[in-house]
């Protein structure tokens, strides 16, 4: 049940557990994410819009209700040097008594949802989906030692499967049916998919214990707080867009967010997902843990900044030929609602920090007053002038005016001053503006037809984003920064084809891979080829 000490932590110590973690975390949001948007592009030619839509709104209250679950226990067990058995098990029961909870709740207010969404078939759909509560809080708490003892490869597994699974059934079902009871079922199967498996990949089996509640509580109930406000974060632009807009613009808004923000989010949240554990280790050395939250912010402001302008720049051909047709006109949201995931997944990990110095509250405090300002800049746009359009700006812009707060209380427990933060975004920032000056000047000079245009744009795009950021980075004197992780890399890619297709250039004609010419040749540039 307990972390490795720092001396059993792998050769190159924790940064390069980290740098394993994250690429273990990456593939299984890619994995998962891969999964849901080849399901989105399948079901979006399947079912219409209005389908997508009363799903939408049933989620909407039963993952608002379902945050109650998330109380914390989790990130309680990560942090501890040496929880018990006792600890595990009052963190179950805690979570499955909410389970219940929570299940009793959807079905009372199901009435209620469907008249406030005017939908008459949200309330079965959150019937049903009743279910997946109780469900929830079955799940073996063992497996937390995935992230506990950095095993990615488990936690890779155990996330992925049912994944797939809930892909299987619900394209399946999708087929057959042709309307959103497909969605439904394939949410079902995948929660109760994820119970199988967590019993199946640990050995820890739950018992009923509040013995730890207390001790637990005392940190979870600021995670929980925090929890709370970051969900209604997420959703309090798609609240609005409910209570007005139906089931129709209620999934057009849905489909847009999801695709504009995807790229960059299941990039950059997998890496902070394992910034916690790490930070919960370096808890003590302060000088250690700033340097560990600028390394990790400086890939996000890489990560975000490539993507959230690259799809903000590609959204027009990202939706035709994504989506399709019937979901024309989302561009113009995606287009913002990429900038504004952009500017959010900048202060992603500034939460990993305060809970690994033990100042949960600073966090929770940090993420209400984001819901405030959220909520004072979209709500009064969304009921005066019901475009989506502008809820999507306001979005972005209510982004864009909390971050520097968030900042500022970074700088307060930690001392990262001013400077560090330019220093660490200003090369990101500036890359993406070449790449879209650039982008832009060449759709003006040469047009193209849609998919060859977007290729074009992703191809070129990439490479100015690169190619500045390598300019910016040799300026600055080549700093110990995200940059310095990347080029070497690049180069030395780039350097093993190159001798690649000199090899191949070399050999005559008619030759192949197994011809005893090409062989020697090969041996030749291993370094390897016999004297004579």
């Amino acid at each position: 049940m307990t972390e490795p000490s720092p001396e059993e932590a792998p050769r190159g110590g924790w940064g390069a557990r980290m740098l394993n973690g994250a690429l273990w975390m990456i593939a299984l949001r890619w994995a998962i994410r891969l999964t849901g948007l080849v399901s989105t592009v399948i079901l979006a030619r399947l079912l219409a819009p209005r389908d997508f839509g009363i799903v939408a709104m049933a989620m909407i209250v039963v993952n608002t209700l379902d945050i109650f679950n998330q109380t914390g226990q989790k990130l309680v067990l990560i942090r501890l040097e040496n929880p018990t058995k006792d600890h595990f098990d009052s963190a179950w029961t805690v979570s499955f008594l909410i389970g219940l909870a929570i299940a009793a709740t959807i079905l009372a207010i199901s009435p209620v949802a469907e008249f406030y969404f005017h939908e008459p078939k949200v309330e079965p759909v959150m019937q049903c989906l009743a279910l997946r509560a109780v469900l929830g809080g079955l799940e073996n708490i063992g497996t937390v030692n995935f992230r506990r003892d950095m095993k990615f490869s488990n936690f890779f597994a155990y996330n992925v499967y049912p994944k797939l699974i809930s892909f299987t059934i619900t394209i399946a079902l999708a087929f057959i049916l042709r309307n959103y009871w497909a969605l439904v079922a394939g949410i079902l199967v995948g929660q109760l998919s994820l119970i199988v498996l967590s019993y199946v990949m640990h050995p820890h089996r739950p018992r009923f214990t509040f013995s730890k509640v207390g001790e637990i509580w005392s940190f979870s109930i600021w995670a929980f707080l925090r929890t709370v406000g970051y969900y209604l974060n997420g959703q309090v632009d798609q609240i609005a867009v409910g209570g007005f807009g139906g089931a129709a613009l209620m999934g057009r808004y849905a489909v847009a967010t999801d695709v504009a923000q995807s790229p960059g989010r299941e990039i950059n949240e997998p890496m902070v997902a394992v910034l916690y554990p790490v930070m919960s280790r370096l808890q003590n050395d302060m000088a250690a843990l700033r340097d560990c939250y600028l390394k990790t912010l400086g890939w996000t402001a890489v990560i975000c900044a490539a993507t959230g302008v690259g799809v903000a720049l590609v959204a027009p051909d990202m939706q035709a030929l994504v989506l399709g047709d019937k979901w024309n006109g989302i561009a113009p949201m995606m287009i913002w609602l990429a900038i504004g995931g952009a500017i959010t997944g900048l202060g992603t990990g500034a939460y990993s920090l305060f809970d690994a110095l033990n100042q949960p509250k600073v966090g929770a405090r940090m993420i209400w007053i984001r819901l405030a300002v959220l909520g004072a800049v979209v709500a009064p746009v969304a009921f005066w002038t019901k475009n989506l359009i502008d809820i999507a700006i306001c979005r972005a812009l209510g982004e864009a005016l909390f971050l520097p707060g968030l900042f500022h209380a970074v700088h307060r427990v930690t001392g990262i001053t001013f400077k560090q933060y330019i220093e660490t975004l200003y090369r990101p920032f500036l890359a993406s503006v070449a790449m879209a000056g650039t982008v832009i000047m060449l759709n003006f000079l040469v047009p193209l037809p849609g998919s060859y245009r977007l290729a074009a744009d992703i191809i070129l795009g990439g490479s100015i984003f690169l190619a500045s950021s390598w300019v910016l980075w040799n300026a600055a004197g080549r700093p110990s920064s995200p940059e310095a992780d990347i080029f070497p890399v690049i180069a030395r890619i780039c350097g093993q084809l190159a001798r690649a297709l000199a090899i191949g250039q070399d050999l005559p004609p008619g030759t192949g891979r197994d011809h005893p010419e090409s062989r020697a040749n090969l041996l030749k540039y291993r370094g390897t080829a016999p004297p004579g």
